[in-house]
């Protein structure tokens, strides 16, 4: 008896997170910025070497402290996108960092009704047939809780 009635919470919960999650919305967009991404360079498995993360170190009463990274400036030859810091030259070939296997058409677009700027991924043919400065019709769902963007296609 106890154990149906727990089920049955626990279902309810189920159910209401995931309608509750997020809201799909579109609207009339302008199109800032165009990025193409080459495919990243295939190469063998690096060795296993230790990450440049910090690890944590056992505090005093038990609870992690992590070292602090010093900050540096950018070198001459080094540009930030996406907050990612990669040299100049390397920005949207196979050497990007932000390269995956297979290429990438990015399209950058600023919404007319709030001003939110989004990050689309698009295919190929819709990459080449708009211009920066055109408008688009975007399509996409916003976390209700965080109001993360994600899943955004050009209609």
């Amino acid at each position: 008896m106890r154990c149906q009635v727990i089920f049955r919470l626990v279902a309810v919960l189920v159910v209401g997170v995931s309608l509750a999650g997020c809201d799909k919305k579109s609207g009339s967009a302008v199109v800032l910025e165009k990025e193409y991404i080459a495919a990243r360079e295939v190469t063998s498995t690096p060795a296993a070497q230790e990450s440049g993360s910090p690890s944590p170190t056992p505090g005093v009463d038990g609870a992690a402290v992590y070292e602090e990274i010093p900050l540096r400036e950018l070198a001459e030859d080094e540009i930030d996108v996406d907050s990612i810091v990669m040299k100049k030259d390397a920005r949207g070939t196979s050497r990007d960092p932000r390269a995956m296997i297979d290429e990438q058409w990015i399209v950058r677009v600023q919404m007319v009704a709030d001003l939110k700027r989004i990050k689309v991924q698009t295919d190929k043919a819709h990459y080449d047939k708009i211009k920066v400065g055109d408008r688009v019709n975007v399509s996409y769902r916003q976390g209700k809780y965080t109001g993360t963007v994600w899943a955004a296609e050009i209609e």
